[in-house]
């Protein structure tokens, strides 16, 4: 898929946090960066990197104190985000209110509406009953249901921060198949991950560091680099387990002519030796 016309545009962004002294604590510091459409972007960096800040300034929720954000006319009201907190963005009492604040809901009849409801609820693996209150799901139910609801609402940049976080690893599958369909579909794809190996998605890695920018570019290049330390080690990560198996292989004198970041494509590297 091919980058298309810039979505957001931040230039020399600095976030700086009031504490309760009154003092600041700087978050952010000289980040620039562009966000395209149709790109998926890894967005990657230890704990308290200021990766999660992205996703606050570009969804509006956290200003910036100095330099500036510019989002395109192209984006309009198209953005949409999964957070960290599902509770907080949940507006309705059960998952039926919920679903209908999307304009899409209404405008079908109740029939139609039903079988959307089922259909919105199962792209991300869910098989709950739209009555049923949003504060009896569990914890990665509400963060599935926050993922379906954004996915409904077709939008032209999802930011996700976390959004695998407390689901188990057949949810998480659930979770990246529905975000792939979205990003075949057209949609620009913000990922903000702890987990290395979801990177491997990603058309681009932007890696945080003590609220910095410390990389911006190719995935394969990001878990590889050109030298003995690559710059996901250089962030303070261990490899994942398709790139140290690769490493191996290199030592032991096996030298792939790809450099495979899923086990999908470790498995077709290897049978093509």
């Amino acid at each position: 898929m091919s980058i298309g016309e810039p979505f957001v545009q931040l230039n020399k962004a600095s976030v700086v946090y009031r504490t309760e002294t009154g003092e600041g604590r700087p978050v952010w510091s000289d980040v620039s960066l562009a966000i395209h459409e149709k790109e998926w972007i890894a967005v990657v960096g230890p704990n308290g990197s200021g990766k999660s800040t992205l996703a606050g300034v570009l969804l509006g929720l956290s200003p910036i104190s100095e330099g500036t954000v510019a989002r395109y006319e192209g984006l309009d009201n198209g953005m949409k985000g999964v957070l960290q907190l599902p509770e907080a963005q949940f507006i309705g009492d059960t998952v039926e209110d919920e679903l209908n604040w999307i304009p899409y809901a209404q405008t079908l009849p109740e029939e139609a509406r039903a079988a959307w409801y089922r259909e919105v609820l199962a792209a991300v693996g869910l098989e709950i009953s739209p009555s049923r209150s949003l504060l009896t799901l569990s914890g990665g139910q509400k963060q599935l249901f926050n993922l379906a609801v954004a996915l409904a609402t077709k939008p032209k940049l999802l930011v996700c921060d976390e959004a695998t976080a407390m689901l188990d690893p057949a949810a998480r599958m659930d979770v990246l198949a529905a975000v792939r369909e979205a990003y075949r579909q057209g949609t620009t794809i913000v990922w903000i991950t702890h987990r290395l190996e979801e990177a491997s998605e990603a058309t681009r890695v932007i890696g945080f560091g003590e609220g910095r920018v410390t990389y911006d570019g190719d995935p394969h290049l990001f878990f590889y680099g050109e030298g003995e330390v690559s710059p996901c080690e250089a962030l303070g990560f261990d490899l994942p387990f398709v790139v140290q198996t690769v490493r191996h292989l290199r030592e032991q004198g096996v030298a792939l002519t790809a450099l495979p970041l899923s086990m999908d494509e470790l498995a077709e590297a290897i049978s093509c030796l």
